[in-house]
């Protein structure tokens, strides 16, 4: 644990997720920096995350002066703009993989005992950005001519992304995931964009969960009951689902029922597959309708009840992307070039994970406000000290400002660059000459 009698103790925390020897070492591997020029890759990574990234800059141009004032180096339009290019995305790319592992490492929640037996809970799903129509053949859209589609899985312990991926805004959103052994002992909720059974078979062969709501055309047959109800009820094993649902009286249903598609082509031929899973059903009295989960999570594991009150936990990344536009400014993208867009938004992303992890130091340090440690309120704590934090950190990675050369940089950025433009005070005043010494 840090010592948190240290003043500096966030800013070396941030300064040891991202070291400058890692900064400087991962911008040469990529080819952001080629020689030692005038942008200092570790200058550039705070004042895009803790300047650019929190909103205190939305312009490429005050992005520069402030990146002129944090590294007390002057640095032609030109050359600045240039830096926003396919490497400083890829740079981008490893810092997020980087932070949202170094995230991980460092949760400041658990799972509760009745999750005692997973790894973790995440939350799969994608948000819509509208981009300048010049984007239009690169990103095309769905619902407006150019869209970027941001797919994440957002962790509940580690509190931030485990992963994002980007999509032309027309993809389908179960085009957007990838299943793999990170899924093992993990609970994964979905809505109904990924309704799949071949994205569930998938997982389950990997040794995961998920939990869905069911979609309304899906008729997977009953296979057996796994809640016994009093008095009379329907037998409805062996029957499709939409066969008896209208009949149906009790307040929970939950079954075992079997569902038929098609698995992925292979050599050209997709063969027929049969799965068993988890149906279960909550009765809304209000409007008579049964609200439906289809989940491989046993009854011993979780109740029907646990399982739709825990679906509820899909809302965390609603949440998630709201702070991402509110806050860290995620959809306002003005650029005609891919590599800027890009780069924003990655970005945007890399803020939440500096944000989240300062958040999750903070729980770690204080467990009687933790709860009380909201993502909400802190995200607006973290914008209106973003500024005082980001020079701080500068100041931790060895990057000190010289007081002389911010009149340097008023003398250099201050001039009109129209050096011929009329004035409107130009024919009544004059600039006095000053005396030297």
């Amino acid at each position: 644990m840090p010592d948190v009698s240290n003043p500096s103790v966030i800013e070396e925390m941030l300064t040891e997720m991202f070291s400058p020897e890692w900064l400087r070492e991962t911008a040469s591997r990529v080819g952001l920096v080629k020689r030692n020029r005038k942008v200092d890759p570790v200058a550039l990574f705070w004042v895009l995350i803790l300047g650019f990234g929190v909103g205190v800059q939305r312009t490429l141009a005050s992005l520069r002066r402030s990146y002129e004032t944090a590294s007390a180096k002057s640095i032609v339009p030109s050359a600045f703009y240039d830096r926003f290019s396919p490497q400083l995305v890829v740079f981008l790319r490893e810092c997020l993989t980087h932070g949202m592992a170094q995230l991980a490492k460092n949760s400041s929640l658990t799972l509760c005992a009745r999750l005692r037996e997973f790894k973790d809970l995440v939350v799969a799903d994608g948000t819509l950005i509208s981009l300048h129509k010049n984007l239009a053949r690169q990103f095309p859209g769905s619902r407006s001519e150019a869209q970027l589609k941001i797919h994440s899985v957002i962790s509940v312990t580690a509190n931030g992304p485990k992963s994002v991926t980007f999509h032309a805004g027309n993809t389908a959103e179960v085009k957007t995931i990838r299943i793999g052994p990170w899924v093992k002992d993990t609970i994964v909720l979905f809505d109904l964009g990924y309704f799949k059974y071949q994205l569930f078979s998938r997982i389950t062969r990997n040794g995961g969960h998920f939990i869905s709501r069911l979609k309304k055309t899906a008729n997977p047959t009953i296979v057996s009951v796994l809640r016994q109800h009093r008095g009379r009820s329907i037998d409805v094993s062996g029957k499709s689902l939409k066969e008896i649902l209208p009949q149906l009286k009790r307040q929970v249903v939950d079954v075992l029922v079997e569902v038929s598609f098609k698995r992925r082509c292979y050599n050209g031929v997709a063969s027929p597959a049969t799965e068993t899973y988890r149906l279960v059903g909550l009765l809304n009295k209000d409007t008579g309708e049964y609200h439906l989960y289809l989940t491989s999570i046993s009854p011993e594991q979780l109740s029907a009840e646990d399982v739709a009150l825990l679906y509820g936990a899909r809302w965390a990344i609603e949440l998630v992307f709201k702070e991402l536009k509110r806050v860290y400014q995620l959809d306002v993208l003005n650029s005609a070039k891919s590599e800027v867009v890009e780069a924003l938004v990655l970005v945007a992303m890399l803020t939440l994970v500096v944000s989240r992890r300062i958040l999750n130091f903070l729980r770690q340090v204080a467990p009687d406000k933790a709860f009380r440690l909201t993502n909400g309120r802190w995200a607006e704590m973290f914008h209106f000290t973003s500024g005082r934090l980001m020079e701080n950190t500068l100041r931790s990675s060895g990057i000190t400002e010289d007081p002389f050369l911010l009149m340097l940089f008023y003398l250099f950025e201050a001039p009109d660059p129209h050096v011929n433009r009329k004035r409107l005070m130009d024919p009544w005043v004059e600039i006095p000459s000053f005396p030297e010494g």
